[in-house]
């Protein structure tokens, strides 16, 4: 890391903040995204499952980066599973997000009560942590 590089600390905190704008963009304007009319009485709980998963996806894409950047500099197995392992993760993100089900046609729905934005919220946690030593 060179001197004009950012401690780790700020650097996670700004992409976690981007994250959360990226979230907000996509939640608020779901709709205009999707390209076709959308129910805007989403319940709530589909709501913060929308944030959270859009979160956990702009998260991803910039830890998957890193990774890759990682890569490049020190080719070795254990470098390549954190690759394939935040891959994984942004596919999961991807397809758990309720914007792909409508995107594809399909009308989200929430059936399991806070049950349906839990784990994507344990998720963003390991994310956040995985990004802040990313920068380490």
């Amino acid at each position: 890391m060179s001197h004009a590089d950012p401690d780790p600390t700020t650097r996670t905190l700004f992409v976690t903040l981007l994250g959360v704008l990226v979230a907000l963009v996509a939640t608020v304007f779901t709709p205009v995204l999707a390209g076709r009319p959308v129910d805007l009485r989403l319940p709530m709980l589909l709501r913060v499952k929308l944030f959270v998963s859009t979160f956990n996806v702009a998260l991803l894409v910039a830890l998957a980066y890193n990774y890759v950047r990682v890569y490049r500099d020190l080719p070795n197995p254990f470098t390549m599973s954190l690759v394939v392992f935040t891959l994984a993760l942004l596919l999961y993100a991807l397809t758990s997000n309720p914007l792909a089900a409508v995107l594809f046609g399909f009308r989200p729905t929430v059936s399991i009560g806070p049950f349906t934005f839990l784990p994507d919220l344990f998720a963003a946690v390991a994310v956040v942590v995985l990004l802040y030593q990313s920068y380490r």
